[in-house]
């Protein structure tokens, strides 16, 4: 079968316009694929251009169509428009989409990041607190959301726990709990803590910083969390205000080290260096004491020990006596018989003046007594008159003794026999009263006795 010239020329010429479509298409940036088109916001492209790539992990899935600015103002910013050619793929929520560049003077592409799998550890204090898809939440400003679910739950052992954060686990094993964060714009650091808590009947795993800062709130739209491109300028200009603080940082170091501090610093250290050596002839010489004085500290220590040990059997002993129901009754009868004898003599000298002319009485009997006593022993040198004396003396003490037990007697008189009782007051008023008379006489010829001698 053959063709006509026209036939030729217009199959040519059909092909050549759809290889310039295609041509115009590529330049573009526009793709013949039916797949649906993605829109999201930038504050800044960084100079990407439509028909820049698509990719994700690493992997072309896509192009980027178009790039519109809208110019408000402050609030001015970039639309881009792009698609995903390639078959089954699909960009998770809270998928992170930022603007990459391959090499340092590489072409710009649109680079999406699935959501990364985050690990934290809890201590294991109950069993089977937290399940696979349990919510997680987080405080944002001042109200708690949910902000991804947990994945998978794992006991290990304290060893393997992360030398970071291990010092805030407590027991032996922990929870490695590995959760997805699903909330579109929300950047976390790469550090968090978490724990087990239970709101409305609900377990959940609450994150929170490591310093316990309140993230904001995400205020974007997209179901995508946005990264903003940064600038080399916007770099630079960040470096540069480093180097003013850092340079501010050393003026002020700089002042406050001055030539003086630095001189009471090397005097201070030097101070501290002669402190430091007096401290250890000082350990040394207390280590020498100490090993000199060991046999006295010893036997210090067994003195204590026994002085201690008779302590315990003083007590002991106290406590028997105490103790002993005999030796209460024995102390309760004597704090009687003591309180009836008080009571005994306040009735036998009831008249006061009665009392002291008794006690009168019986010191001048003494008295005489120890007058005859003395002439006696340095008037004469007869030793059988000072026998035959002090034979005399003997009778009048031995007097005195039968009148205590008299009166020790009296004290077990009942009140019954009062009149008897006051019949032998009256007796020994009498009998002192001779004694008295007894003794004038004595002296009057003891008297006759010093004259003669």
């Amino acid at each position: 079968m053959k063709f006509s010239s026209s036939f030729k020329v217009g199959l040519l010429t059909l092909l050549a316009l759809v290889l310039l479509i295609g041509v115009v298409y590529k330049v573009k940036g526009r793709t013949f694929s039916s797949a649906g088109r993605t829109e999201v916001i930038f504050k800044d492209v960084n100079g990407m251009r439509p028909g820049a790539g698509v990719q994700m992990m690493g992997l072309r899935v896509g192009q980027v169509e178009e790039i519109t600015p809208v110019i408000d103002g402050e609030n001015s910013y970039v639309k881009v428009k792009f698609v995903i050619t390639e078959p089954n793929i699909e960009i998770p929520k809270a998928s992170m989409l930022s603007i990459q560049q391959s090499g340092l003077i590489g072409e710009l592409f649109l680079e999406i990041t699935p959501p990364k799998t985050r690990t934290v550890y809890i201590p294991m204090l109950t069993k089977d607190i937290l399940y696979k898809d349990d919510d997680v939440e987080m405080k944002l400003d001042k109200e708690f959301y949910n902000v991804g679910k947990i994945k998978n739950i794992e006991v290990v052992s304290k060893d393997i726990i992360p030398y970071a954060i291990k010092d805030s686990i407590k027991t032996n094993f922990a929870y490695k709990i590995d959760y997805v964060i699903n909330m579109p714009g929300l950047v976390l650091p790469e550090f968090l803590k978490g724990k087990a808590i239970k709101t409305d009947g609900t377990n959940k795993l609450l994150i929170s910083t490591l310093d316990d800062i309140v993230l904001p709130h995400p205020t974007q739209q997209s179901p995508y969390t946005i990264i903003e491109p940064m600038r080399i300028a916007d770099f630079m200009d960040w470096q540069y205000r480093a180097a003013e603080s850092l340079t501010e940082t050393n003026k002020k170091i700089n002042d406050l080290l001055s030539d003086q501090v630095i001189a009471e610093l090397k005097m201070s250290v030097e101070n501290i260096n002669s402190l430091t050596g007096q401290t250890s002839v000082t350990m040394l010489k207390l280590n020498d004491m100490l090993d000199t004085s060991k046999g006295d500290i010893r036997q210090l220590m067994v003195m204590m020990d026994r002085a201690t040990t008779d302590f315990n059997m003083l007590s002991y002993n106290l406590n028997s006596i105490i103790g002993d129901p005999h030796f209460k009754t024995t102390m309760y009868s004597t704090a009687g018989s003591f309180d009836r004898l008080t009571q005994n003599i306040n009735k036998l000298i009831g008249n006061e003046q009665e009392a002291q002319a008794m006690a009168e009485d019986f010191r001048a009997i003494t008295h005489n007594i120890n007058e005859i006593s003395g002439y006696v022993n340095t008037l004469t040198k007869d030793d059988q008159l000072k026998k035959d004396i002090n034979r005399a003396v003997s009778s009048v003490s031995n007097a005195m003794t039968d009148i205590s037990t008299t009166l020790d007697t009296v004290n077990k008189i009942t009140p019954d026999k009062k009149t008897e009782l006051q019949t032998i007051i009256e007796d020994t008023r009498a009998t002192t009263c001779n004694l008295r008379k007894f003794s004038e006489k004595l002296n009057k010829r003891f008297l006759i006795w010093r004259l003669l001698f």
